[in-house]
């Protein structure tokens, strides 16, 4: 077992597409053509998850034909329901189960007892032979169904099927596909299928928390998995990406500003293509074409993203900034997105937009605390009573006067914005309990010594990870 189990994430009625299948009787030896998918027939969504766009955000009406035809693949809920063994219902309480549990769904249906761990093998097997286009669905429905109903191997339901049984010799599996890109050797993928089998715990994660493959790696893995199923690039093109993604990495890890990055599983992360998209920084279908030029070409995703939506390079450095400090809980998604709306509607430099968004939400007035932190640092050295009229009305009030008074003290040259944007920054990370008074007081020292962002600061100092690779 491979361990790629599929995320369910709302399951369709338990009905077999109509217009997608062939009839049963007719294929006897079933043959596969790989249809590509018009982007144009997607329904509008984030696009980058691909498994999930057909049911989540179908605006066609016809979701029984939507996860197929738009995601060419199907999943282990939905076979599992195909074949009659579980119920939709059941299927809609295991799911709350498996988000409150981080269980893959496989592996909290066997705990329930409903299915045994040989049912579940047998359709996992049946759900990769589909989705690598070795078995139309409804002959794997078929050949399920009769292992479930006699309690018999598949070899045995195969051939009371009347259905040959495909080889597996060009398995689209998430660990033959890294093995052929050679990013993991047999040894290291055996130990992981071993704990998969054990756990339940898909293979990717496993390897993400042994550091084997970055997460970013593992993203590009399964989307060229995806598109591999779904027809839109050719399998050596989908292990070609995956190799230079690799090398890639392993280059960017040698650079100095990369010093400290560790491969990790970040699960909470947004992806680059769903921070942008949700900032109408890039539509669905450009996103879309990207992401299939970027495995067809085997090239950055980012670059792909600026050539086929011709937005600016600033907006992926940018991303991969807002990434890392989403990554350490240090922002959230909302406010990235207000980082770029700061960008992209006012113009403002990145150091700028994320320090005035972040601020940008508090309630109560921050302004006492931050001038507080400027003058325990040395950066401000005006006493209370001669600050400008305006600063002195801001700070008394009782609601959030913080990037006002930011720009009253620029403009009486009083402080710069270096170090303005460094205690914005500083202020939020307070109100948010992600640094105490002492800490934000010492990476703001070094950060208005050092002229560095206070993030960099933060990082300097041990309390940030890095994440993300930048290019220099």
């Amino acid at each position: 077992m491979d361990g790629s189990q599929e995320d369910s994430a709302k399951a369709p009625k338990a009905e077999l597409p109509e217009s997608t299948l062939t009839d049963v009787n007719a294929a006897a030896k079933p043959v596969i053509k790989a249809t590509p998918v018009n982007a144009s027939r997607l329904p509008s969504a984030t696009a980058l998850r691909l498994a999930a766009v057909a049911i989540e955000r179908a605006d066609s009406g016809n979701t029984k034909n939507a996860l197929l035809h738009a995601t060419g693949h199907v999943r282990i809920g939905d076979l599992l329901m195909y074949a009659g063994l579980v119920s939709f219902d059941f299927i809609q309480t295991a799911l709350s189960s498996f988000e409150d549990q981080g269980l893959p769904l496989g592996k909290v249906l066997t705990k329930s007892g409903y299915v045994t761990e040989l049912q579940l093998r047998s359709a996992l097997d049946i759900q990769t032979l589909i989705n690598d286009r070795q078995l139309p669905l409804e002959v794997g429905v078929k050949v399920l169904t009769e292992a479930f109903k006699n309690a018999v191997p598949l070899s045995d339901a195969f051939e009371r099927s009347g259905v040959v049984q495909p080889e597996d010799h060009l398995s689209n599996k998430l660990g033959q596909l890294l093995i052929d890109a050679h990013v993991v050797d047999i040894t290291l993928l055996d130990q992981a299928l071993d704990v998969n089998q054990r756990t339940g715990l898909p293979l990717g994660h496993i390897l993400c928390y042994r550091g084997i493959i970055s997460q970013q790696l593992l993203e590009t893995a399964l989307l060229g998995q995806q598109l591999v199923r779904r027809g839109s690039i050719k399998r050596e093109q989908c292990i070609k990406a995956i190799a230079e993604s690799n090398k890639r990495e392993l280059a960017l890890e040698k650079l100095p500003v990369n010093i400290g990055f560790k491969r990790s599983m970040l699960r909470s992360s947004p992806r680059i293509g769903e921070l942008l998209f949700e900032a109408e920084l890039i539509s669905d279908g450009e996103l879309l074409e990207s992401l299939q030029r970027s495995l067809a070409g085997a090239q950055a995703s980012g670059k792909s993203m600026t050539e086929v939506s011709g937005m600016k390079r600033a907006y992926i450095d940018a991303t991969v900034e807002l990434q890392e400090m989403i990554d350490n809980g240090m922002l959230n998604s909302a406010l990235a997105s207000d980082t770029y709306v700061r960008m992209k509607e006012f113009g403002q430099s990145f150091d700028r937009a994320v320090a005035e968004a972040s601020v940008s939400r508090i309630l109560l007035n921050p302004s006492k605390k931050m001038l507080h932190l400027l003058r325990e640092t040395g950066a401000l050295t005006v006493a209370d009573d001669s600050l400008p009229i305006e600063v002195k009305e801001r700070v008394e009030v009782n609601y959030n006067q913080a990037i006002e008074v930011c720009k009253a003290l620029v403009a009486a040259k009083l402080l710069n914005e270096q170090v303005i944007y460094c205690a914005l920054r500083a202020i939020y990370l307070l109100d948010t309990e992600f640094l105490t008074e002492e800490r934000a007081l010492l990476a703001l020292d070094m950060a208005c010594r050092n002229n560095l962002l206070f993030d960099e600061a933060v990082f300097r100092l041990g309390w940030k990870q890095r994440t993300r690779l930048r290019d220099a």
